[in-house]
């Protein structure tokens, strides 16, 4: 068992190495072992917090505010949680559905304060979507009175991005504009890979519930442009299009990335670093990726701006035009183009293109996206993994199953595949201590990306097949996310009471503006993620689920991605109600202090 004393020893220990860097605060617990989510549980559904064990075997809900007893129960048996390695007792109160902000008591230890209501993400909801408005990149943004974010521009320079390579299309030099766009990270780059599944990741939470989008959900800042017949929602990720439009090239290939040469340093905003930029390399599996992006938003905008969505659908003719050309992966490497921005290096594009052939599918019912994923039969009925950046196996299998008019034979197979995938992700999510779907080889970069994309995709199952244990093993993942894990660590900023304090992003330390509603990577097991996280796993022994840093120069666990945000927005989104928020609403209540400066 952790002490609270070894706990915060083991979270010091990652924090001494920030050297120059300065040091970061720690907030505890009320009492360690003590694990809730710390925004709250969904009123109608399953209500359980996990407890270090002590020997006690009640436990009490109390009102935050007045301590009253409002709930009592009977803890369930002690058992070994093998990642955290804790032995927990389960505190089951789904019996209590009066909404109110209340603690969990065991003996003389108590929680953090949770919520229990029918919305209670609704704020963080509304914080994760809005978090790539204000991460945009080419516009003016005065987030006056909600973040104080305030930047004049960001990278205006990249209107004439020079391509930094030679081929059949451009020549070295070449000055494209490709201004716009979300930051993909805590740097500044910009890739089409994070692009299209981020934006892909959008749009397909808005087509799961609709609903629950509205016009000036998002209380749009000052500076930002927007189409006032759109949702919020759509009009943000319309703008990251307009930015990949421009990434595309004449013959329906896209350029891999834009960035700097070199890494900016964290007192450079967006709108000081104003180092050139430059086009580097060309990814079949990116490109892929942009035209399955393309094919969900011709379907999606139709009803909105027909005319838009039909040139997406234009350019995703385009796209496939060229995979269809190009037999082989296609990954360039020049040297020097990874020494300022991220690889995202896939050298093998069947998933992508499966993807798209299956989102292409879905969109238009054209029978040649079929032949395709019928010619590739063996790899699409493949039993998928969680999607990422590099294998979108999954997506494609969702897309075809959802998909009417197709081979019911082939459909059925699919379908399938991707529920007995479903079945094991909620069969881990049982057996495991937190409730949490990862297994021990899972938590590495991204872990928490790793957990909320299963939990997305029991979401995607309940579409295909409506069983609750999927529901409520999707809200497992969020309850992870929100603190119920081994560390009482949020990992979505500016959520809960503990949430990470020095996330390595360079727009918080530059400005001094704290983002939230961004999930961080969280524990990352394998060494050599960076420095600090490799001197922390060398410094003792490390649980798995405890192998995480909140300092800002670890960027293998504390750094957030879009495409991680994006596996946070589609689940908040699916339970998240829509409601008419205000700026007082979603400001947060504390300060979060830069490091850098």
């Amino acid at each position: 068992m952790q002490s609270k004393k070894r706990l915060c020893q083991l979270v010091l220990a990652g924090i001494a190495m920030l050297g120059t860097c300065g040091m970061a605060s720690l907030t505890e617990a009320a009492d360690a072992g003590m694990h809730v989510d710390q925004v709250g549980y969904l009123t109608g559904y399953e209500k359980v917090a996990m407890v270090t064990d002590s020997g006690d075997t009640d436990f009490s809900v109390v009102d935050a505010k007045t301590g009253k007893v409002v709930y009592t129960g009977k803890l369930s048996a002690a058992k070994a949680d093998p990642m955290s390695e804790e032995t927990l007792r389960r505190a089951d109160f789904t019996g209590l559905k009066t909404p109110g902000t209340y603690k969990l008591k065991v003996g003389n230890r108590e929680s953090y304060d949770f919520a229990i209501g029918d919305n209670v993400y609704a704020v963080p909801a509304v914080q994760t979507w809005r978090s790539y408005t204000l991460t945009r990149s080419g516009t003016p943004i005065d987030d006056a009175g909600i973040t104080g974010l305030k930047v004049k521009n960001g990278h205006a320079q990249d209107k004439e991005a020079k391509v930094y390579f030679t081929d059949k299309l451009n020549k070295k030099g070449d000055k494209v504009d490709v201004t716009g766009g979300w930051y993909d990270a805590g740097d500044y780059g910009k890739y089409t890979t994070t692009a299209g599944i981020a934006a892909a990741e959008l749009l397909l939470a808005y087509e799961a519930h609709p609903d629950h989008f509205t016009k000036g959900q998002l209380l749009f800042p000052k500076g930002i442009k927007y189409d006032k017949n759109l949702p919020d929602a759509l009009n943000e990720v319309k703008y990251e299009f307009d930015f990949m439009k421009k990434m595309m090239r004449k013959d329906g290939s896209t350029f891999h990335k834009v960035s700097g040469a070199q890494w900016p340093g964290f007192d450079k905003s967006p709108d000081t670093d104003t180092q050139e930029r430059f086009l580097y390399s060309t990814c079949s599996a990116s490109t892929a990726m942009y035209g399955a992006s393309l094919a969900i938003g011709g379907r999606v905008y139709k009803d909105f701006d027909p005319a838009y969505a039909k040139s997406l659908l234009k350019d995703a003719d385009k796209v496939w035009g060229y995979l269809a050309k190009t037999k082989e992966s296609v990954y360039r490497v020049d040297e020097g183009q990874e020494s300022g921005s991220g690889p995202y290096n896939d050298t093998n594009d069947i998933q992508e293109r499966l993807w798209m052939a299956a989102e292409m599918f879905r969109t238009t019912g054209d029978k040649k996206y079929e032949e395709y994923l019928k010619a590739n039969k063996a790899e699409f009925t493949k039993a998928p993994g969680f999607f990422t950046w590099d294998n979108t196996l999954a997506l494609a299998q969702f897309a075809y199953a959802m998909s009417k008019n197709a081979d019911a034979g082939l459909q059925t197979e699919v379908k399938k595949v991707y529920l007995d995938y479903a079945d094991m992700i909620a069969g881990k999510i049982a057996k495991d201590g937190f409730g949490c779907a990862l297994s021990k080889e899972e938590y590495t970069w991204a872990s928490t990306k790793n957990a909320m994309t299963q939990g997305d995709m029991l979401l995607m199952a309940y579409q295909l097949e409506p069983k609750q244990a999927y529901v409520e093993g999707a809200l497992s993942q969020i309850h992870y996310m929100f603190g119920r894990n081994s560390l009482d660590k949020s990992f979505l900023t500016g959520a809960g009471s503990n949430p990470p304090e020095h996330p390595h992003n360079r727009i918080h330390e530059s400005t001094g503006a704290y983002i939230p509603g961004l999930l961080v990577g969280g524990p990352n097991a394998v060494s050599g993620g960076d420095p600090d996280q490799t001197k922390y796993l060398e410094s003792g022994h490390i649980p798995t689920a405890k192998s995480y840093l909140d300092v800002l120069s670890s960027w293998s666990t504390n750094e957030y991605a879009i495409d991680y945000t994006g596996t946070a927005a589609y689940a908040l989104a699916w339970f998240a109600k829509p409601e008419a928020l205000t700026a007082s609403q979603i400001k947060l209540t504390r300060d979060f202090p830069v490091v850098a400066k």
